[in-house]
């Protein structure tokens, strides 16, 4: 059953859509977890607790599913379409 769980809620799940490469996508590391730039466009501080917040307001969670990881702040969710190279859990929806 949980294994279904996961699927079901990638799919309920809106995702936004972004033309930026990985390449121009900055991801830095920290001791509180990482932060993810895109260029021109907001920023995500993702924390070791599983929470996110994004630059300019708004908070959530953050978790990794199928070699991608994914931030959701106020409903809407970012899929980024690598793993994170940071000292952080392998966080679960």
């Amino acid at each position: 059953m949980r294994a279904l769980a996961l699927p079901l809620l990638l799919l309920a799940t809106p995702v936004a859509a972004f033309g930026d490469t990985v390449a121009d996508i900055s991801i830095s590391c920290n001791p509180h977890g990482a932060v993810v730039t895109m260029p021109d466009g907001p920023t995500y501080y993702l924390g070791k607790q599983c929470d996110a917040a994004r630059k300019g307001g708004g908070d959530g969670k953050w978790w990794f599913a199928a070699s991608v990881f994914i931030v959701e702040i106020g409903g809407e969710a970012v899929r980024f379409p690598f793993d994170l190279d940071c000292d952080v859990p392998y966080c679960r929806p």
